[in-house]
């Protein structure tokens, strides 16, 4: 089962609004790659967000989640924590 997503706070607009004044620059400077950064972390975080808030919902719900779901949330939580760290480098904090 692949997780679906649910609507989640993403952390992404958090670690955008946490940087420097000058890293919200016009658009067509570097600083677009940065927005960029940022939007695919805010999207990752989104989909693990949501995949774990799946699986904590079977949970209560008194399902057991198979090997295959453990699985998709570990990748999720991966894929986020490099977005979020690619959106770091690319926002030079």
């Amino acid at each position: 089962m692949v997780c679906t997503r649910l609507p989640a706070i993403p952390v992404g607009a958090a670690l955008f609004l946490a940087l420097p004044p000058a890293a919200h620059a016009t658009p067509g400077t570097p600083d677009d790659a940065c927005a960029a950064a940022v939007a695919a972390a805010d999207e990752a975080e989104h989909d693990y967000e949501a995949c774990k808030k799946e699986l904590q919902d079977r949970i209560a719900d008194g399902g057991h989640p198979d090997r295959s779901e453990l699985q998709a949330l570990a990748d999720a939580e991966a894929q986020a924590d490099a977005t979020a760290s690619q959106a770091q480098r690319a926002c030079g904090s």
